[in-house]
């Protein structure tokens, strides 16, 4: 479901290490997640990695921001990062009136 232009729905389905990274990515976790039907709660597409600004684990289900917003949602600096989860959705309430 795509909540505005740049922001999407997901769920996190994993994690990552990395001894060896940019040094903007200092104390930044990469997760592994995957778009999210809100309807139906199905994951669709294919899994990527998105850098994480909230703390999410896996399983939560993540609003997360593409393009050259997604690089600001860290205080300490601009990330090279064209996805970041930038917030840990407690749930989801499509109205059923809801016309696509």
């Amino acid at each position: 479901m795509e909540l505005n232009k740049d922001m999407f729905l997901a769920k996190v389905i994993g994690v990552t290490w990395s001894d060896h990274k940019h040094y903007s990515y200092e104390g930044i976790e990469i997760k592994i997640i995957q778009d999210l039907n809100p309807e139906t709660g199905e994951l669709t597409g294919k899994p990527f990695f998105a850098m994480d600004a909230v703390g999410s684990a896996v399983g939560e289900t993540v609003a997360y921001e593409i393009s050259f917003q997604a690089g600001q949602a860290f205080e300490h600096a601009t990330v090279l990062s064209d996805t970041t989860i930038t917030a840990i959705i407690d749930s989801v309430n499509v109205d059923k009136d809801y016309k696509k």
